[in-house]
């Protein structure tokens, strides 16, 4: 069934992608420029006439994860859920407060008002301070366990797949031995690798599909890397926004189709 055939049954489809600042871009990656930017251009041209909806949220940490999971649900009824489980929260000490845990939307609707009479402070030539009130309430959360880790992206999939919603679990890129940053308790690839290895149970006993970004950056060096760092450079966003494409192609598709949720490992 081609995608104009089904235009009638769906005029829209909405993805919901949960991550960090490897979605919002940062210095040396521009917002447009991320791998959820990139591959979400290419999948609107894919699906015309459907309307592809983004829904960006910034996951402070992984117990915030059910809250916000159902937030959106109710809220913005997305059709896919893109979860990002990043190898750093099993890795190295994080910021975050008990708000976040229970109500994240409240810290991100606070956030964003603070940030918007800052920047207007600015504007008339004040200095402004790069923290808002609301990261005095934050407090270092140490490292996962891996275990706990696992039981919270479990509990994340189990809430989408209730709400009827299709799941992609973004697996941590592989880890970058040249990056020089303080902070981890264990800043090894095995570490990396580990957490890889629980993406990949969760994604085979929830039937939801993985992309093994380790995997895809494994195919090239360190130009998939910023220089000694473990973010994504430029051409490492290109190279996962591909695999997201056709990931998020074959979903929508089965979707619009009436196929029950995936369990591909790509």
């Amino acid at each position: 069934m081609t995608t104009s055939h089904l235009y009638h049954r769906h005029k829209s489809l909405k993805v919901l992608f949960l991550g960090q600042c490897l979605q919002y871009g940062y210095q040396g990656v521009e917002k447009s420029s991320t791998f959820v930017n990139v591959a979400a251009a290419n999948l609107a041209r894919q699906l015309r006439p459907l309307r592809l909806r983004l829904d960006l949220k910034h996951l402070y940490h992984p117990k915030g994860l059910k809250a916000i999971l159902k937030h959106r649900l109710r809220l913005a009824r997305p059709d896919i859920v893109v979860i990002s489980v990043v190898a750093t929260f099993a890795a190295a000490y994080t910021r975050v407060n008990l708000i976040y845990e229970i109500a994240p939307e409240v810290i991100d609707t606070a956030r964003s008002f603070l940030q918007k009479v800052e920047a207007k402070y600015a504007r008339r030539g004040n200095t402004v301070k790069s923290e808002t009130p609301l990261d005095k309430l934050m407090s270092w959360h140490p490292p996962l366990r891996l275990d706990e880790y696992e039981r919270l992206v479990n509990e994340g999939v189990e809430l989408c797949r209730t709400g009827g919603c299709r799941v992609v679990l973004l697996g941590p890129g592989r880890f970058n031995e040249d990056a020089v940053m303080g902070g981890y308790t264990t800043p090894s690839p095995a570490l990396w690798s580990s957490v890889n290895d629980m993406v990949r149970r969760v994604s085979r006993a929830q039937g939801a599909t993985m992309i093994d970004c380790a995997g895809v950056l494994s195919e090239h060096g360190g130009e998939v890397f910023m220089p000694n760092n473990i973010r994504y450079s430029p051409f490492g966003h290109q190279v996962l926004a591909r695999e997201v494409e056709q990931v998020l192609a074959a979903e929508a598709r089965a979707l619009l189709s009436g196929s029950p949720g995936g369990s591909a490992l790509l």
